[in-house]
């Protein structure tokens, strides 16, 4: 028995990322509760680093999202937005989530069909050279975007905060089916 399990770049990039994006902004929520029932000064995980040399847990929010509409500009052969500054706040961080979960919620799937057929050029900090399509969402698009969330997963697991492996998963349900228990 032969199943066709082909996935669009589409498919395996806006839903996933909009899910991603959905664990960050309750991640926000599990920090702000922290604080709150530690009694930890209102921002202070905003500035925690899980090693000295990596972002702080707000930075991997503000990065992220700069990092989705850049990826995603590069699959619709547009150029990058200019990355924004957000402000290492909760209500700006959130606010900057609705918007980047705006701006893939209107990606339409023409807009990046046959991205995974063209070649992209790749220019430091990362790496340097050429991509083709589907090397370049596999082994960079959504590995640097789970990077950012398992991050900020583990400076709220080191700082005492109550998550698992669920909570990283998201809100999980099934398309054809309900949701998972």
């Amino acid at each position: 028995m032969e199943f066709d399990v082909s996935f669009s770049v589409y498919d395996i990039t806006v839903p996933v990322m909009v899910h991603g994006l959905n664990v960050m902004d309750d991640y926000l929520d599990h920090a702000q509760a922290l604080e709150r029932t530690r009694g930890i000064e209102l921002g202070r995980i905003l500035g925690e680093r899980l090693a000295p040399d990596m972002l702080t847990f707000g930075e991997q929010f503000s990065v992220s999202c700069n990092k989705v509409g850049a990826h995603m500009a590069k699959l619709m052969q547009r150029d990058a937005p200019a990355p924004h500054n957000t402000p290492m706040m909760y209500p700006a961080l959130k606010e900057r989530l609705i918007e980047t979960r705006g701006f893939l919620q209107n990606v339409q799937p023409e807009e990046i069909a046959g991205a995974q057929s063209h070649t992209y050029e790749l220019m430091p900090p990362i790496v340097r050279g050429w991509f083709g399509g589907d090397d370049y969402v596999r082994h960079l698009v959504l590995p640097d975007f789970f990077f950012h969330i398992s991050i900020a997963h583990a400076i709220l697991r080191r700082l005492g905060a109550k998550i698992g492996k669920r909570d990283y998963l998201g809100n999980l349900s099934q398309q054809s089916g309900s949701d998972y228990s």
